[in-house]
Formats: C-alpha cells, structure tokens, sequence
C-alpha cells in the first residue's frame, strides 16, 4: 500500500507542477496580448499626432496640449510595454522546483519555498 500511495503522490506532484507551468503559460500569453493591445493604441496615439503636425504644417491653429497629451500617452506606453517585456523575460527565467512546484531562480541550488534540492525541470 505504501508503494501505491508513494506512486499517487509522486504522481499528485507532477499533476501539480503541470499545472503550474501551464497557469504560468497562460499569464505569459496575456502579458503578450497587452503588449499588442497598447502597440495598438500606440499606432492610433502616433496617427492623431501626424495629424495634429499636418495640421500645424498647413498652418492650421492645433492644440498644443493636446500634442503634449499624446506625448506623454505614448511615453507611457512604452513604459509598459517595456516593463511587460521584462516581466515575461523574468518569468523565463526561472525554473519550477520539481518538488513544490514553485517558481525560482535558475541558478538557486535549493528552493527557497520547500528546501528541495535541485530537481528542476526549465520553463518553456
């Protein structure tokens, strides 16, 4: 009986190492669509700005605030897309400790969360 519940729980912990990776998958998957949703909204941010230069070039009267409004909106985004890149290469990292399932640092040698010692299998 011993061996049979060694082998369900061994089993249990790549269950749940499985399904950690995959939840982490899945957080990676929508840092990357926001990454393309603010790119969009960059586009359309840098089109109303051509715009208000082609205006102003025409010699038409513009908003100079707004100009500075879009300015500073595409700065922000940039911001973010660039933390949100640096978040999914963080995330990559790491490794998952095959006993608990944690994230860690790849070069850790000893979980920092259940004391293991390195069984890790990488993150892809």
């Amino acid at each position: 009986m011993d061996m049979f519940e060694n082998l369900l729980d061994k089993a249990k912990d790549a269950f749940d190492v499985a399904l950690k990776a995959t939840g982490e998958a899945v957080d990676t998957g929508k840092q990357k669509f926001n990454v393309v949703s603010l790119e969009t909204k960059i586009s359309k941010d840098y089109k109303a700005l051509g715009e208000l230069c082609y205006k102003k070039h025409k010699g038409e009267d513009i908003d100079f605030e707004k100009i500075n409004e879009l300015v500073a909106d595409i700065d922000a985004k940039i911001n973010e897309i660039n933390e949100i890149k640096q978040a999914i290469k963080n995330a990559k990292a790491k490794r998952i400790c095959a006993a608990c399932g944690a994230a860690i640092e790849e070069d850790t040698i000893f979980c920092s969360y259940c004391g293991a010692k390195l069984e890790f299998t990488t993150e892809e």
